[in-house]
């Protein structure tokens, strides 16, 4: 896997945290908004990093634009990330 740069780094660990506070899961649209990033930019690191983030709750069969995102593990910390991603 490529090295994880300090800007997706930075931007995984706003993430994280936001998901903490929210253990129960958020939309990308309201974490993008949360965390103040682009919401392509939240989507394309919850779909490199399979290992932190969990999609559950699809609803499209029923024509729903709508996935929430939780943590795969409440316990990762930015001192633990490299591990988490397995680097």
């Amino acid at each position: 896997m490529a090295k994880l740069t300090d800007k997706e780094r930075k931007n995984l660990i706003k993430i994280i945290k936001i998901l903490k506070d929210n253990p129960t899961g958020l939309w990308i649209r309201e974490l993008a908004r949360q965390s103040k990033l682009h919401m392509e930019t939240t989507r394309r690191l919850i779909q490199k990093y399979p290992q932190i983030f969990e999609e559950y709750a699809d609803f499209t069969p029923y024509r729903i634009n709508l996935k929430l995102i939780k943590l795969k593990n409440e316990n990762i910390s930015e001192k633990n990330l490299d591990i988490a991603i397995e680097l």
